[in-house]
């Protein structure tokens, strides 16, 4: 795409093109979203370490038995996953970027710790072994469609064992709505998470009431060559109560949704998301 396309391109499409996607599985995107991943200026990829000690001694006082087996899906660079194994506990690391599950793997062998991490869309993750507890957090369920998102859930309700503990992290209907209702924005970047070369990134975001989906355009100019690429991002909006069918649907028993002592969720999202805490019961 160049500037004239640009110009002339339907601004006001809101459909999701898979083909412009955010490319997490790209080894440069995913090296330049490991940096902000590991950043400890600000919670907006990863939180801070001192929210993560909390998150995870939460989860530990939970797990009723040592050591216990705990599933990160979308595991990022393995945050979770290092602090819990180093408390005893058996973990499994999924995600889609090289970059943060080779980092994850490097962490685990300088530190001794049998940690299993896998390179692996979400969506498609299996495992024989049930886990005591599975961690799906920072709104990771709402970037996927609701069909998909339903079939995430069966699939960890399915890998919990016996009164296994699924804390899903999730965006707000409020917060999905108003990120799609956020003015256009631009700023000039030297470098940045879509580019390491200078550039203008334009943004646009855009609302569907009756999906209740948000949908952000990211172009990015090139400054040497002005030549643009595009990207998008997809957020899917649930009611609480909706939230709450998809647990059940699945054969969850919702338990609670958790407050700020127990898990913060930190200064840019707080607010935006809830956490909700449930657990599996076959009988």
């Amino acid at each position: 795409m160049n500037l004239l396309e640009l110009i002339l391109s339907d601004g006001q499409s809101e459909k999701y093109e898979q083909g412009s996607k955010i490319p997490w599985d790209d080894p440069d995107f995913s090296r330049r979203m490991l940096e902000n991943h590991l950043s400890q200026d600000h919670d907006w990829a990863s939180r801070r370490k001192d929210t993560i000690a909390r998150h995870t001694a939460w989860v530990a006082g939970q797990l009723r038995q040592q050591p216990s087996r705990v599933l990160d899906m979308g595991c990022g660079p393995g945050l979770y996953t290092q602090t819990l194994a180093e408390l005893g506990h058996h973990c499994v690391g999924v995600d889609f970027s090289p970059a943060s599950i080779a980092y994850a793997r490097k962490q685990a062998a300088d530190s001794g710790l049998e940690i299993e991490y896998a390179l692996c869309d979400i969506r498609n993750y299996e495992n024989e072994q049930a886990f005591d507890c599975i961690l799906m957090t920072f709104g990771e369920i709402n970037v996927f469609t609701r069909q998909d998102a339903v079939g995430i859930v069966k699939n960890c309700a399915g890998m919990l064992a016996e009164d296994g503990l699924l804390i899903l992290e999730a965006h707000t209907y409020e917060a999905v709505r108003a990120s799609g209702e956020t003015a256009s924005s631009w700023q000039r970047q030297a470098g940045g998470l879509f580019s390491d070369k200078p550039h203008l990134c334009l943004q646009e975001n855009s609302w569907n009431a009756s999906e209740a989906t948000a949908l952000s355009r990211y172009f990015i100019v090139d400054a040497a060559s002005a030549n643009v690429c595009q990207y998008a991002s997809f957020m899917q909006a649930y009611t609480l109560a909706e939230y709450r069918d998809m647990l059940q649907s699945a054969g969850l028993t919702f338990q609670k949704i958790l407050g700020a002592d127990a898990w913060p969720t930190g200064d840019i999202f707080q607010g935006k998301l809830q956490v909700f805490a449930c657990r599996k019961n076959d009988s």
